[in-house]
This record gives structure tokens, C-alpha cells and sequence, in this order.
């Protein structure tokens, strides 16, 4: 690292000296730190874009102290920049530069402003969580570091913080547009760092300096990352709560319907050698609520000591034909999973997926990143043959007189239908029958009353629908409860391989969110019956309807929306194959696991030893070194022949200026040794030292010489060139 600094300082002072005007360093003390203008503009820049890639996780308060501190910036540094077109302009510019070391603002100020703003913080840190919290001091911290540049290591802590800004972007979000973006201003950064360093050089020659050094740095990256053990973080990163997507284990009728404002993407799902299952068997179970207190569905924390995965599916797996499958769960900060019930795992997790007896699958601690997970389901097995006395009361349980006209409604039921299929049907013909809505902007209801919603409004989303349908049943002596998860998923057959073009994969956006009931029958045990398929049955079927989408694509906040890319074949294939690579992306790069990683080592080199990976670790490092320091070598004979071309074309043009003042010009058409010619005859006395300095010029032009040769010409030819002034002042 010395090597390289030095490196970097010596052109930094051949920088300055050689051409002062590019910054204001001849205006202050030796020891002040100064940024050129177009670096300052561009530090500033990247901290623009920093902020930006994390703003989403901001709050509303800290976004408008960070635009308030970089708008504060961009005054100031055009204040400094400005050029002194009057008297009075040029003392202020004075004065500011004789108090630079002192810093553009003063220290009460910037102390007062920050105590604030931490004690701001710490005010909504319980609103925010700590991770959120977290961030918000890491990037308030950020944008006022840029107020107190006032030596070289404040610069290297600015653009220090600014790469953990980049780094806790990608603790929220990792697809790979977001990630590509992320290296990208990574990039930036440190050609930041670097065109401070040598300001001579033009902006895409030092983007391409610090590209081939990250090009080359890819290797090792690539090497470490399979063959380096995945050790389990040392810390745990703490919940966000407003970080949190997707589903709550608190419905209340409405609740869902504002998920379908949001296309982010909930989890994906690969099935392995074989096509997906029919949409309308896509039923993702992630939750199921049980209590109900008259407004909202709640789902019941309870200890399980029942471990169904096994029992249930061997006393029902005869005869049904399994379907594996893997799921990418994308971070939500909850602990819910996936999966099509009933299901098994299909390999081991060492505890960190928990299965409940409720046929829904936990994991163990909060999702921040992609988690991955194999499970195994056989579709039309029955669940839950047997129910226990507790469970049974708990799904019969309902508040008295919360709703009565549902009431009333479920005893002319089990008065008129003594099945409780039968029943069931009863209500969803009814349904079919009336004059019902299935709308994403269902009317309020006070109190959340479902007798409100069915027999007034009668119009609503898929919870509106399985609430009032799981109370019936519960009225009417069938225990009921919700289930809540997602319907469906887009099928995409461009991430299929060659081998089997079937196998592609399933995308399940938030959009997608879904709630159904499960009665109980005797013998059967629990039954999926979802209420949205009388009201709007493609919906269930095949998907959303047209009139679903508009709906959709006017209440979505979000600048493209999804029936912007379905009504063009050309936009919507771009995104499908989009949409392929950062399944693969997703699959091989950030949800890459342990047992990956042990599969894919044993494939390549048979049984795993430790001295293996460490050779293969060493071997790389040195091929990465040679490879980095034959870059540098190269880049360092380029600079050097280009600094001795662009320093005898400077020394030659020196003395043409000279002879300029002296009456003498030299013709753009006339060669060198043409106009050497010409001094000869016009000037003899001059005729020996510009004749010397002239082929020197010459030859480093135009002549096939070596590099020591062309290194050797340039050091004679500043010495002829003060031979040259010599003999001019010695002549006058």
C-alpha cells in the first residue's frame, strides 16, 4: 500500500508544480487541504448518488436534513469557485482563502446542527427500529464529514463512509440491477479518491485505471467467494421495522388490498425437472390466523410440540405424486415462509427453518438477505385429519353480537343445510348470485363490520370475502379459520436450460398477496375453500382480470407500471429476460449456501481438504498480484512515454515563444529542421544551441529510438533548452 501511495503522492506533487493554476493550493498555506474544482464537484456527485441508492429506507425528516446539508454544499462550493469579477469579489475570495484551514463553516454552528440531528434519531429510533436507526446516523454522519475537509484524512473518512453508505444499500436490496448499480458508484468513488491524487489526467483515463484494477480484482473475488468457507455472520443484524414487506400476522378486511399497490418481488420458485403445478393449485400458505376478536385476524404464537412434517405426510403421501421445489425467499425482516400444503422439508437446516403444525414453515431468525430453501409437497393430500378439543374450540370461537346479521345468516344455514359442504357451497352461491364486487378499492367500513361489508357494500378484496366466509362457517358449528399467502406467480421459461425447457421459474410479487379460508370436516380433515372464486373466478383460475389491472395501474405508486410492459410484446420480453438473469443472479450469487458450496467444491475437486482450498486461495492471490502489477507496469511506461512526449513538445514550444519575442515566428507548414535552417541564417549566434535542441525534438518524434534512448533525449534536451535562454541573454 506504501508502494502505491507514494506512487500516487509523487504525482500529485508533479501535478501541482507543474501546473499551479489547476487549483487554488498558490492561494493558502502549504499544509491546507484543497480539491480541485471539477473533483470537489464530483466528490459532491457521488455523495448525491450514495444517499440516493438508501433513500427508500430514509425518513421523510432525515431526507430533508440531507437535501438541506448537499444544497448547503453546492452554495458553498460555488461560492468558492467563483470567479472574482470585481475588486470586491476578489478581497472576499482572499479573505475566504486566508481562513480556509478554518473550515467554509463554523464549528457552533456545525456542533449545534449536528447534536440536533442525533438527538433526532434517537427521538424516532423506537418508531424506526435499530438498523434503520443505524442508517440514519451513518448518513447524516456522511453528509456533514463534507463541512470539516480540512486535512487529507478527513477526505479518505468521506469517501470512506460513503462506501459503507453503498454497503448497507445492499442490506435491503440485492437484484442484480440494484447491485450493478452499487459497483458502479463504487467506481466512482474511487475515481474520486484517485483524480485527487492526479488531477492532471482526464476523468475517463483515471475511470479506465481504477476499471482495470477492479477488472482485475474480479478473479480473486470469484475464487474466495466458492471456495472460501461461509462462516455464520458474527453479528446479527437487528430488525427494521419499517423495514418489513409483504404480509402481517395482523389482517383486518382491507389490509391486503394495499400490497397489490406494490410490484416488489416476494420470492421466486424453481421446480426441479418438472413443469408448475396448475395456477389455480398455487396456493403459497405462509400464515394462518385463528383468532379473531371481531375487527381482525390474528395469528396465535404457540409453543409446537407437535412435529407434523414427517407424520402427516407419511400417513398421507400414498398415491399422490410429490413435486419438489426450491424456494428464494427475499428479505422481508419477518419470519414466515413459502410453501404449497401440505410440505416437507426436503433437506436438513440444522434448525433454521422450523415446521408448525399448521402446515406453515418459520425460520428461525428474521429474513435480511435471500434465503433459500428445498421443500417437497403432494398437492390434494389431506391436512390435519384429526383435531384436537383445544384447536377445534379456538376455530368455533367468534365475539357474540359483533356481527349479528351474520349470525342470523348462519343459523338459517345449518338450519337449512345439515352438511357442512353443503353450508359451505350454500354461501358461496350466494355470493355468485348477488350482486357482488371483487375491487382493490373496497369502500370503509366502520368498525371493520363484516355485516357492514356483506349485506351493505357488498364489495371488496380477498379479505373482505374469506373473513366474512370463515365467520359463517365459525356461526354456523364448522371450525374455520384465514389462511393468508399468495395466489399464482408469472411463469418465465427464459431462465429454462437447454436441457429441459419446461424447467423455468415462478416470480411472486407482492401484487399477489392472497387470503382463503380452510374449514374443518370430519374425516377429511382441513379443506382449502376460497370465496374470491365466486366473485371473480380468473382471479382464482388463470390470474388477474383486465379490469383488476386497470384498477391496479391506477392506484400503484410506482413510475412503470405493470400493464405498461404487458401491452408491448417488445418491453415485456426485454423484462422477462431481465428477469431470467436475475433469477440466476439470485440463485448462484446472493442466495449461494453452504451446502452449494460443498456440492460444487466436491464436483470439482472430489473430497474437500483444507490445504486444497488454501492452495487454490494462494495460487489465485498470486495470479491476481502479477496480473495487478503487470497493469501497473504497463500504465506506468505509457505515463512515462507520454510524460516525456508532452514535456519536449513544452520544452520546444518554450523556445519558439522565446524566439517569438525576439521577431522570429515559425510558419505552422515549416518542418523542425526547416525552421532550424532558418535560425542559422537569421540568428548564427543562436545556431549551434537551437540546431542541438532541435534534433533532439526530432528524433524524440520522429525517430525509431529506444525507451532509455528517448529518456536520455528528453533530460538533454532541457538541458540544451537552458544552454539556449543562455545564449539568448548573453547576446542582448
Amino acid at each position: 500500500m506504501s508502494f502505491f501511495t507514494r506512487k500516487l503522492n509523487g504525482k500529485l506533487n508533479k501535478n501541482l508544480n507543474s501546473n499551479p493554476m489547476n487549483n487554488t493550493a498558490t492561494l493558502l498555506p502549504v499544509n491546507t487541504f484543497v480539491l480541485a474544482r471539477k473533483n470537489a464537484w464530483l466528490l459532491w456527485l457521488c455523495q448525491c448518488l450514495n444517499i440516493a441508492t438508501i433513500a427508500l429506507e430514509l425518513g421523510t425528516w432525515m431526507l430533508a436534513i440531507i437535501t438541506l446539508s448537499l444544497t448547503w454544499q453546492a452554495f458553498l462550493l460555488h461560492r468558492s469557485f467563483e470567479r472574482p469579477n470585481s475588486k470586491k469579489l476578489a478581497e472576499r475570495r482572499t479573505k475566504h482563502a486566508k481562513n480556509k484551514q478554518n473550515g467554509p463553516v463554523s464549528p457552533f454552528v456545525l456542533a449545534t446542527f449536528a447534536i440536533a440531528g442525533c438527538l433526532t434519531i434517537v427521538i424516532t429510533a423506537p418508531q424506526h427500529g435499530l438498523l434503520i436507526s443505524m442508517v440514519h446516523l451513518l448518513c447524516f454522519s456522511y453528509v456533514l464529514k463534507a463541512f470539516e475537509l480540512k486535512a487529507r484524512s478527513d477526505f479518505y473518512q468521506l469517501i470512506l463512509l460513503g462506501i459503507f453508505v453503498l454497503a448497507s444499500a445492499l442490506i435491503f436490496k440485492q437484484d442484480l440491477a440494484f447491485s450493478a448499480m452499487v459497483v458502479s458508484l463504487l467506481l466512482l468513488n474511487f475515481v474520486v479518491l484517485l483524480q485527487y491524487f492526479s488531477s492532471n489526467n482526464v476523468f475517463f483515463a483515471n475511470l479506465k485505471i481504477i476499471g482495470i484494477l477492479m477488472t482485475q480484482s474480479v478473479l480473486l473475488a470469484v475464487v474466495l467467494f466458492i471456495v472460501f468457507p461461509r462462516l455464520s455472520p458474527f453479528w446479527q443484524i437487528p430488525i427494521a421495522k419499517s423495514a418489513e414487506t409483504g404480509l402481517s400476522d395482523t389482517v383486518k378486511p382491507g389490509d391486503i388490498a394495499k400490497l397489490t399497490r406494490s410490484s416488489k418481488l416476494a420470492f421466486r420458485v424453481s421446480f426441479e425437472q418438472q413443469s408448475p403445478p396448475v395456477y389455480s393449485q398455487l396456493y403459497w400458505r405462509a400464515m394462518v390466523l385463528e383468532d379473531y376478536d371481531g375487527r381482525q385476524w390474528t395469528k396465535r404464537f404457540k409453543r409446537d410440540n407437535n412435529k407434523p412434517s414427517q407424520l402427516y405426510i407419511e400417513a398421507n403421501k400414498a398415491g399422490v405424486k410429490p413435486i419438489t421445489y426450491q424456494v428464494l425467499a427475499e428479505p422481508s425482516f419477518q419470519k414466515y415462509l413459502f410453501a404449497l400444503a401440505p410440505a416437507n422439508l426436503s433437506e436438513a437446516f440444522n434448525g433454521s427453518i422450523i415446521p408448525q403444525s399448521d402446515y406453515t414453515f418459520l425460520s428461525s431468525s428474521v429474513i435480511s438477505q435471500t434465503k433459500a430453501y428445498h421443500l417437497t409437497s403432494y398437492l390434494g393430500a389431506p391436512i390435519g385429519v384429526t383435531l384436537d378439543d383445544d384447536s377445534k374450540a379456538l376455530n368455533l370461537a367468534y365475539p357474540k353480537n359483533s356481527n349479528p346479521r351474520l349470525e342470523q345468516l348462519a343459523l338459517q344455514l345449518s338450519h337449512n343445510y345439515s352438511e357442512p359442504l353443503q353450508r359451505a357451497q350454500a354461501v358461496l352461491n350466494l355470493i355468485n348470485e348477488e350482486n357482488y364486487a371483487y375491487t382493490l378499492e373496497p369502500p370503509l367500513l366502520k368498525n371493520n363490520s363484516l355485516d357492514q361489508f356483506f349485506f351493505d357494500t357488498q364489495s371488496g378484496f380477498c379479505v373482505h370475502y374469506a373473513s366474512a366466509f370463515t365467520f359463517l362457517m365459525r356461526a354456523s358449528g364448522i371450525p374455520a379459520r384465514m389462511v393468508t399467502g399468495y395466489l399464482g406467480g408469472e411463469y418465465n421459461e427464459k431462465s429454462a436450460t437447454d436441457n429441459n425447457k419446461a424447467q423455468g421459474h415462478l416470480s411472486i410479487y407482492q401484487y399477489d398477496a392472497h387470503a382463503w379460508s380452510e374449514i374443518w370436516i370430519q374425516g377429511k380433515g382441513w379443506l382449502r375453500i376460497d370465496p374470491t372464486s365466486a366473485v371473480d373466478p380468473e382471479r382464482v383460475n388463470s390470474g388477474w382480470s383486465d379490469d383488476l389491472l386497470q384498477q391496479q395501474s391506477a392506484l400503484i405508486n410506482e413510475l412503470f407500471s405493470r400493464s405498461l410492459f404487458k401491452n408491448s410484446d417488445f418491453l415485456n420480453a426485454l423484462r422477462l429476460q431481465f428477469d431470467a438473469l436475475d433469477y440466476q443472479w439470485t440463485k448462484w450469487v446472493v442466495g449461494f449456501s453452504t451446502k452449494q458450496q460443498y456440492d460444487l467444491l466436491t464436483a470439482w475437486f472430489g473430497n474437500v481438504k483444507s490445504w486444497k482450498v488454501a492452495l487454490i486461495i494462494v495460487i489465485t492471490l498470486i495470479i491476481s498480484m502479477t496480473a495487478v502489477l503487470f497493469i501497473f507496469n504497463w500504465l506506468n511506461r505509457a505515463d512515462k512515454k507520454q510524460h516525456r512526449q508532452n514535456l519536449a513538445d513544452k520544452i520546444y514550444a518554450k523556445a519558439l515563444l522565446t524566439l517569438a519575442g525576439l521577431g522570429i515566428d515559425k510558419p505552422p507548414a515549416m518542418t523542425v529542421n526547416d525552421f532550424a535552417k532558418q535560425i542559422r541564417e537569421k540568428q548564427p549566434m543562436l545556431a549551434i544551441s537551437f540546431t542541438r535542441l532541435s534534433n533532439s525534438y526530432s528524433n524524440l518524434c520522429y525517430q525509431n529510438v529506444s525507451e532509455e534512448d528517448k529518456a536520455l533525449l528528453t533530460i538533454t534536451m532541457q538541458q540544451q533548452y537552458q544552454q539556449f535562454v543562455k545564449n539568448i541573454k548573453s547576446h542582448k
